[in-house]
């Protein structure tokens, strides 16, 4: 089996690392065999692929000062992986001292949307690195003129959006609905994020309560913990009876199955899970025209997309299909149609398998084959 030596900081709460722990899984049941590894964090992500019995382990790194603890990382190179797959920018960096000795092709993943700020120490650490990485794939085409500012060249760059597979409701809409204080002719607008600056949670609020002004029918439900949480649990106070924040949940399909609209408010984005989840569930969304959001959703047939930081335009849309239930269903159905032909768990995995095995290939001169690979070195990969 290809032996993929997978290294990112962590695999805490966020879309990026539920994307990876969901991909992962998939690799190696198309015959790659992962091995997991977080330089700074666990995580509950972690800790799941450990339960799945993925092969992992934890390297503890403070900081990128930590010199023994980033030898430790490095020595990974021992391993002899086939392939060396990263994720953020200290897992890049030291991704490329291991790929380079043991002399694998080393790959990386960029989750972050078009105008994800970065501060200067991480984009040098990027620049560095970038014109030896051997493919970086991004998840939306908006991210291209980043990444070629990085010194990714383009003939490197892969787009292989995310996917994800059939979110499963446990309960019934209805019960969701009374848990949540709404009536049968309410219109929840609910959004799920992890409640950062970018995620913009205080323009949801304030959209939603000049559309309850207009439309009273109107109510919003937030879901996400983050450093944010107390703020935004602050400002919905100001709007009792408006807008609830939950904070975290780990009901998130049952959210998303009693809301009637999905919204995100972000500044920035790359491909949210958020959105492929409504999709899935056949909800319309109602979102920021940023990132890689509108080759999700189509402006006037599976959503409405407006301006990041307008809360007027977002209340104005959420007002209009507040009004039109029969505009809402067929907007839904139009996006489950979309999530099916384009962002399941599957076609995402079977790209990147892709693209895993044409790295591998090249560096062994082989073409590559599709189905099951057979590589790997005749060091014992750990158990």
């Amino acid at each position: 089996m290809t032996r993929v030596l997978f290294l990112c900081s962590t695999l805490g709460v966020g879309g990026r690392e539920r994307q990876l722990a969901l991909l992962l899984p998939e690799l190696r049941s198309l015959g790659f065999d992962p091995y997991v590894v977080t330089l700074r964090h666990r995580g509950p992500h972690f800790e799941a692929l450990e339960r799945q019995g993925l092969k992992t382990s934890f390297v503890g790194m403070r900081s990128r000062g930590d010199l023994r603890r980033m030898s430790r990382a490095y020595k990974l190179w021992r391993l002899r992986p086939d392939i060396v797959f990263t994720s953020s920018v200290d897992a890049q960096v030291i991704g490329h001292l291991v790929a380079r000795r043991a002399g694998a092709p080393h790959i990386t993943v960029e989750h972050g949307g078009a105008g994800l700020p970065r501060a200067p120490h991480r984009r040098l650490l990027v620049r560095a690195v970038a014109p030896r990485i051997d493919r970086v794939v991004a998840v939306s085409a908006t991210q291209l003129e980043e990444l070629q500012s990085l010194g990714f060249g383009t003939e490197r760059i892969t787009v292989i959006p995310n996917g994800i597979p059939p979110p499963s409701p446990t309960r019934p809409r209805e019960a969701v609905r009374a848990e949540l204080d709404l009536d049968n002719d309410d219109v929840l607008a609910l959004l799920v994020a992890t409640l950062r600056p970018e995620k913009r949670a205080d323009v949801f609020v304030e959209a939603v309560r000049r559309a309850h002004g207009r439309a009273p029918r109107v109510r919003g439900v937030i879901a996400g913990g983050g450093p944010e949480l107390a703020r935004v649990q602050s400002l919905a106070a100001e709007a009792p009876g408006v807008v609830r924040v939950l904070g975290e949940r780990s009901d998130v399909p049952d959210l998303i199955a009693a809301a009637d609209i999905v919204c995100l408010t972000s500044s920035f984005e790359g491909l949210p899970m958020t959105i492929l989840e409504a999709m899935a569930l056949s909800r319309p969304v109602v979102a920021t025209n940023v990132g890689g959001i509108p080759d999700a959703i189509t402006d006037g047939r599976t959503g409405r997309l407006v301006p990041p930081g307008d809360a007027e335009a977002f209340a104005e849309a959420l007002v209009a299909l507040a009004e039109e239930p029969a505009l809402r269903r067929i907007m839904g159905d139009a996006a489950n149609v979309d999530y099916r032909e384009r962002y399941t768990l599957e076609s995402m995995a079977e790209r990147y398998g892709s693209v895993l095995r044409t790295l591998v290939a090249n560096r062994d001169g082989r073409t590559p084959r599709r189905g099951r690979v057979q590589s790997g070195s005749p060091l014992s990969w750990p158990r």
